[in-house]
């Protein structure tokens, strides 16, 4: 299966999370695409939406992901990335600390207030894709530490390995589908272009304005699905 773009795979993925529609539900989308993805999830499910930053931790000239780090000082690191490279873990957080900095203005950018609280909500944690899934891990950890009642990710399209890593931080995970060769998230969309910050705080607008509920798309495919 292939997306057209952001918001296909958006009403795609609500329609595998309808069940927690009329709950105590929060929607975050990761930035940037998972913002994009979350709307349509958050539309579904008449929740409020945010955002929440996390990002990529790669080594120059190398096309392996070291881990990620989050808002919240959250940082993730595969543990096996660092043995295949022989990087000693005091580099690693060296390059973890750099991004860091770029995540604190992100979250300026787009936000611009403090993290939004999630303690005894079910809280959907939503992202376009997940290879390595890295930058959902350190989401995922800070979410954790705020106490949600429930703390679910979901993405339209995920490798085996990568939804295997999350199942460990999340109490549920679901996927539309789940190709085994995905190298990069792009792969599976025919529209995956950048997301400028001036779009995703539009998004982030539109959430709040009051709007009639739509049909979402029923799945009765569920060959990607995973708890």
């Amino acid at each position: 299966m292939r997306f057209r773009d952001r918001a296909d795979a958006g009403r795609r993925l609500a329609a595998r999370l309808l069940p927690y529609r009329g709950g105590e539900v929060r929607v975050l989308g990761l930035a940037r695409g998972g913002l994009r993805v979350a709307y349509e999830v958050a539309h579904a499910l008449e929740a409020p939406l945010d955002v929440w930053v996390s990002r990529r931790i790669d080594v120059p000239g190398r096309m392996t992901v070291l881990g990620a780090v989050s808002e919240g000082g959250g940082i993730y690191l595969d543990q096996d990335a660092l043995r295949s490279l022989g990087l000693p873990e005091v580099e690693a957080r060296s390059l973890a600390r750099a991004e860091a900095s770029e995540v604190d203005s992100q979250v300026q950018r787009l936000r611009g207030t403090s993290e939004p609280a999630m303690g005894g909500f079910t809280v959907l944690l939503v992202d376009d894709g997940l290879v390595s899934g890295a930058t959902a891990m350190a989401a995922l950890q800070v979410l954790r530490r705020q106490h949600p009642a429930r703390l679910v990710l979901g993405v339209p399209v995920g490798t085996p390995h990568g939804l295997a890593r999350v199942r460990q931080e999340a109490d549920a995970v679901h996927c539309v589908e789940v190709l085994p060769a995905m190298r990069d998230v792009s792969e599976a969309y025919d529209d995956y272009r950048p997301l400028p910050d001036v779009e995703l705080r539009q998004l982030l607008v539109r959430a709040r304005e009051p709007v009639q509920p739509r049909e979402v798309l029923e799945s009765t495919d569920l060959g990607g699905f995973w708890m």
